[in-house]
């Protein structure tokens, strides 16, 4: 179970930064601090899934829930709002939301 939030959070974060650059392209310096914080905070969150000692685990789970709980807060008002647009609203709301019930089934199986 814990492999899977582990790889998801990796996966997310990742695509997270890749939306924060690309709106840095776009001229976004907010876009870049935003989602550089959360995509970072989303990986780091999956690194400390990979460590076994409870602490940890508890911290991975703490990290990427924040990290999930920012951008769909973001984003999906967003998507609602500007006429269900899919890139970066929907892709970034939805992901997050399985981000979100992922970690609190991580904190469930804990």
């Amino acid at each position: 179970m814990f492999d899977l939030i582990k790889n998801s959070y990796l996966i997310y974060g990742i695509i997270v930064l890749a939306a924060a650059i690309q709106g840095g392209f776009k001229g976004s310096a907010v876009s870049v601090l935003a989602g550089g914080i959360l995509g970072v905070l989303i990986v780091a969150g999956g690194a400390f899934l990979g460590a076994k000692p409870e602490p940890k685990l508890t911290a991975g789970l703490i990290c990427g829930l924040i990290g999930a709980l920012g951008v769909a807060g973001k984003f999906l008002p967003d998507f609602f709002k500007k006429g269900y647009v899919i890139w970066p609203a929907g892709v970034l709301g939805f992901l997050a939301v399985a981000c979100v019930a992922l970690s609190i089934a991580g904190f469930v199986k804990k």
